[in-house]
This record gives structure tokens, C-alpha cells and sequence, in this order.
């Protein structure tokens, strides 16, 4: 058996899922009374049974055959149609609880930092959204909820058994017992391995979705054939972990069935024995062996839904693993409305580690005036893009001062200051849906002539148009194939038509050639007047005009100054790397 403390977290957890219930509670009150209903019509059937063959058929008593026919008649109809409502009710209250568990827990994932993603797998996480909640709906099926109805004619049929003969009934709890043995026995190797088996498929999943991803790659070092024998270790794994799962379970099944077909045979035995000695008659042995299926039957019943409870249990314990996590950077409780930055930025002696003990920034220090560009440049692991991360405040800063407009960036209203940055990464990025709502996707609020407008910049305006649907055009999944350039000029659409305060470009124009790039720099040189910026690039056409070019080497600033001033340096690291690069135009790491 597991141990308390871990049965006391499960039904915890079951708790708290249950509130998910709670705005359908009328529903379950009317489901639950219907159920009740259809308990008390199955009780019916053995008692009309019995009239039938102890005083119609035995006793002649041929006058109340029509009645106690129309009853056999009626009774199916009647349980038929309330059964049909039932089923439809379990049906749609199931959905809507598992479709408010995977709204409510999409939206906290949504809410979650950066550092949560980085530690998760998108396929593990998928697994978790579609396949555990999927699990938990489990809690209203049929079967559950017929757990009240199993309640009400398990109490009857004890009553009705001891009724007819108590010696039976003694032998009917005696079987019951031995289900209640069988899952004592057996569920815990059900619950070892159904843990297991999620948690293999957990690993497959996350693998299988970043080698997907990861594709263009697999095949440049003709990886495939190492990337099947990983695949196929994964699911060798999870298929032992279903193996094991799969004896647990037919172990246990096997019992429960050979426990009721023995039951049902003893039982009906030793009846007749009892009818030939005079102690029963006939109607009693065939009245008490349907009141018998009608207790074995709810406790087979059972046994799966414990089963199924478990497998319940486990899916939501899975999910609270991901609804107990706290966001890192959450909005301040009486935020300072900032509805309009000029895009000053402070960074005072800023400290930042992902792991303790692990310095990312030591102590970066620099200032920008609105309208300022920021050229940031180092090699890889350097911090450049982690400054970027706290700008936008995906982490918050370990240590120092980091201030937009003279405020602590800790102290703004969260949304309301994101919106105003503009953001383009090397990596293009775009969503399953048209050409147009991608680049508004910034600004939901931007009319027809904001959207173009923004193209045009980003010099994409007439690939657009030559496409047959325009700007109505669906990329992605099931729409038109664009090129990385093609992807990244209407990322640069969307930052442009932001219409920010602070446009992030980290490596942006890395995927264009050199003719595009300048000319999208000429543009948005007009376009980011009075606008501040921060690049990350290696090309000298993107970072010798601006204002500010940090170099960073491992978390601290080497050098600061604009083109001049650091090329006046004569043994500088900048003045270095210019020397050496500038003939190829780029700067390398």
C-alpha cells in the first residue's frame, strides 16, 4: 500500500480538482437524482420475476399475469429513456470539466517564466495539457457516477438476500470480501507501473518534439539512423513499462472475474440443493441469484473504478505538479501605471545568475537616453542576450538597480509595459494563421493601413501582394511555405507595427543578405527616430552608427563607447576584432 502521507497528498489533489465541479454542482444534484432513479427501476425486474414464478406459473394465480406483464414491458422503456439522459448529462458535464481543467491550466502555463520552459519539454508539457487531463474526465463517466446507483442496489440487495435466506447471504458477503482481498493485493503494482509508464511517455514525447524540431539538424550530420536507436530505446522503455502495467492489470481483472463466475456458480448451486430439500423455492433461488449479480456486479464494477481512481489519481497529481508552479516574476501588487515610456534605461551594478553560485552578470553598468541605440556584442555565453531577458523582465535581477524612465522595473505594471517593446529574434517565429494577423498579432488594436504600412518597411509589402490571397494569406502548418528571410521580414513587420517605445533586435536581420538588411536598416533608422534600442548583431552595417557599443565578455563590460571612441583605442578588443573583421563585414566571435 502506499504510504499516508502519499495517500493524504492524492486526495489533496483530488480535492482540489473537484473544485473544478463546483459552477456544475446543479447539474451533478439532478444527475445524481436521476441515477437514484434508475437504481430503484433495476430493482423491479427480480421481484416481478419472482411473482411470476412462484404465484402465476406455481400457484395459478393467472390474474395478475397482464399486470406484471405490462410492468416487464414498461420497465425497459422507462430505464431505456432515463438512461439516455443520463448518458447524454455524464457526457457533456465530463467535457466541460476537462475542457475549464485545460483552459485553467493553458492560462497558468502562459503565466509561468522562462525558467519553468526552459526545464520543461514542450512535448512533456503537451502530454500533460491533452494527456492527463484527458485522464482526469475519468472522475464523470458513466461508470463513476453509477456508483451511486451501484450504492443504492448493493443496500437493497443485501436487505433482499437476507430476506430470502440468510445462510446465502453469509456465502454472498463471504465473496464480496475477497474482491475487497483481490484489490488490496494488487493495485499497488497498478500504481508502480502506471506512474512509470507516464513518466516514460513523458520523456518520449519531449524527445520526440525537439528532434522534430530539431530536424535540419538530425539530417546536416546524418544523424538519423543514431536518432532512430534513440527513439526506439524510449519506446522499448515505455512498452516494458505497459508490459508490466498490462500484467498488473489483467492480473487483477482475471480475479475479479473468476471470483464472480465461481460466486454466481456456488451460489446458484447450493440454492437448488436447498430447493430440493424444501428450504427455498424456485422464485426464491432465481430472485436471490439476480439480487446476488446485482451485488457482485456493482463489485466488479468497483474494482475498475478504483482502478480507473488510481490512474485518476496519478493524472492529477501530474497536473498539480505543473498548477503548484509559481511564477519567478510576478506583477507588483500596486503596480505604477506606465501607460507611455521614453525609453530611458539604467542598468546600476545589475547582478544575475539562472543558478546560484553561477554569475551571469557581474556588475554591468550602463545608461541609455531615449532614442539611443545599443549595440551589444561577445561571444557566445557572454550575457548579451541575458540582458535582453531582464529588459523585458523575463528574470529579475539578482542584484544592482535596473530602471526604465527613472522607475524600478520591478515596480511597473507588468503587461502594460511589455506592450510598448518591440521584439525580433534570430529564430522567425509565426503562427498558424493569416499573413495579416501576424504582424497585428503586436498590436491587436492596428487598422489595414498600420499593417501595410509596417510591411512596406520591412520591405515584405510586395511578396505579400504577389501571393494569391494577399495579405489573407495562412502560413504555418496549412498555409503557404515561406523562406527564413520571408518568415523574418514579417517579424520584423510585427515588432515595427508595435509601434514601440524600445525595439530588441537580437541577431534580426542574421537570416537576410546584405542588400535586404540595408535597406530594412534605412527604413527603420527613419521609422525609430525618437525610439530606443537595443541590437545584438555581428554585422558592422548594424552596430557602427549607434550610440552605444558594449562589449561583454563573460558578464562583465570589456569595453563601452561608440564606433570612434572605441577604434581610438589603439590595443582594444573592439579596435581588434574591427581590424581583423572588417574586410568580411562581420564581426566573429
Amino acid at each position: 500500500m502506499p504510504p499516508p502521507n502519499q495517500d493524504k497528498k492524492r486526495l489533496g489533489n483530488i480535492r482540489k480538482i473537484l473544485v473544478f465541479m463546483q459552477p456544475y454542482y446543479l447539474q451533478l444534484y439532478g444527475l445524481f437524482g436521476l441515477t437514484v432513479l434508475l437504481s430503484v427501476l433495476a430493482m423491479a425486474p427480480p421481484l416481478v420475476t419472482r411473482a411470476l414464478v412462484d404465484r402465476v406459473f406455481t400457484k395459478g394465480e393467472t390474474n395478475l399475469f397482464f399486470g406484471l406483464g405490462f410492468f416487464m414491458v414498461a420497465l425497459p422503456i422507462l430505464t431505456s429513456l432515463f438512461g439516455y439522459v443520463q448518458s447524454l448529462s455524464i457526457a457533456y458535464l465530463g467535457q466541460r470539466f476537462v475542457f475549464d481543467i485545460r483552459c485553467a491550466l493553458y492560462k497558468h502555463f502562459l503565466g509561468l517564466s522562462l525558467r519553468f520552459f526552459s526545464k520543461h519539454s514542450v512535448g512533456k508539457l503537451v502530454w500533460r495539457l491533452m494527456g492527463d487531463s484527458g485522464t482526469v474526465q475519468q472522475m464523470l463517466t458513466g461508470q463513476s457516477v453509477g456508483i451511486i446507483s451501484d450504492l443504492v442496489c448493493s443496500t437493497f440487495a443485501i436487505i433482499a438476500t437476507f430476506a430470502i435466506d440468510w445462510r446465502l447471504s453469509i456465502l454472498l458477503i463471504i465473496i464480496v470480501t475477497i474482491f475487497v482481498l483481490n484489490y488490496n493485493f494488487n493495485i499497488r503494482p497498478i500504481i508502480v507501473a502506471s506512474k512509470a509508464s507516464r513518466s516514460a511517455y513523458d520523456r518520449l514525447s519531449g524527445g520526440v518534439q525537439n528532434r522534430l524540431v530539431a530536424n535540419m539538424a538530425v539530417k546536416t550530420f546524418g544523424a538519423e539512423s543514431r536518432e532512430h536507436n534513440v527513439f526506439e530505446g524510449q519506446s522499448r522503455t515505455a512498452l516494458v513499462h505497459d508490459k508490466e502495467l498490462g500484467i498488473a492489470g489483467n492480473t487483477f481483472w482475471m480475479n475479479v472475474n473468476l471470483i464472480q463466475s465461481l460466486g454466481r456458480s456456488l451460489i446458484y448451486f447450493l440454492g437448488c440443493g436447498m430447493i430440493i430439500s424444501g428450504d427455498l423455492t424456485y422464485g426464491d433461488v432465481t430472485a436471490f441469484t439476480a439480487y446476488a449479480m446485482q451485488l457482485l456486479g456493482p463489485a466488479v464494477r468497483f474494482s475498475q473504478l478504483v482502478n480507473q481512481l488510481q490512474q485518476v489519481s496519478i493524472a492529477t497529481e501530474r497536473l498539480f505538479e505543473i498548477f503548484d508552479e509559481k511564477a519567478e516574476v510576478v506583477n507588483d501588487p500596486n503596480p505604477i501605471p506606465i501607460p507611455h515610456i521614453t525609453g530611458q534605461v539604467d542598468f546600476n551594478d545589475v547582478h544575475f545568475h539562472y543558478e546560484e553560485g553561477k554569475p551571469v552578470l557581474k556588475g554591468i553598468t550602463f545608461h541609455a537616453k531615449p532614442g539611443d541605440t545599443i549595440a551589444l556584442i561577445g561571444p557566445t555565453g557572454c550575457g548579451k542576450s541575458t540582458v535582453l531577458n531582464l529588459l523585458l523582465r523575463f528574470y529579475d535581477i539578482t542584484g544592482g538597480e535596473l530602471k526604465i524612465d527613472g522607475h524600478d522595473i520591478r515596480r511597473l505594471d507588468l503587461h502594460q509595459f511589455r506592450r510598448q517593446f518591440g521584439i525580433v529574434l534570430q529564430e522567425s517565429l509565426l503562427f498558424s494563421i493569416s499573413i495579416k494577423d501576424n504582424i497585428r498579432y503586436s498590436r491587436p488594436g492596428a487598422t489595414e493601413h498600420d499593417i501595410i504600412e509596417s510591411a512596406k518597411i520591412a520591405e515584405i509589402h510586395d511578396f505579400i501582394m504577389s501571393l494569391p490571397q494577399g495579405y489573407d494569406t495562412l502560413v504555418g502548418d496549412y498555409g503557404v511555405e515561406l523562406s527564413v528571410g520571408q518568415k523574418q521580414r514579417i517579424n520584423i513587420a510585427r515588432a515595427i507595427c508595435a509601434d514601440p517605445a524600445i525595439l530588441i533586435m537580437d541577431e534580426a536581420t542574421s537570416s537576410l543578405d546584405s542588400d535586404s538588411e540595408q535597406a530594412i536598416q534605412r527604413a527603420m533608422d527613419k521609422v525609430l527616430a525618437g525610439r530606443t534600442s537595443f541590437v545584438v548583431a555581428h554585422r558592422l552595417s548594424t552596430i557602427k552608427n549607434a550610440d552605444q557599443i558594449i562589449l561583454l565578455d563573460k558578464g562583465v563590460i570589456q569595453e563601452r563607447g561608440t564606433h570612434a571612441e572605441l577604434m581610438a583605442i589603439p590595443n582594444g578588443r573592439y579596435h581588434e576584432l574591427y581590424t581583423k573583421h572588417m574586410g568580411k563585414g562581420v564581426i566573429e566571435e
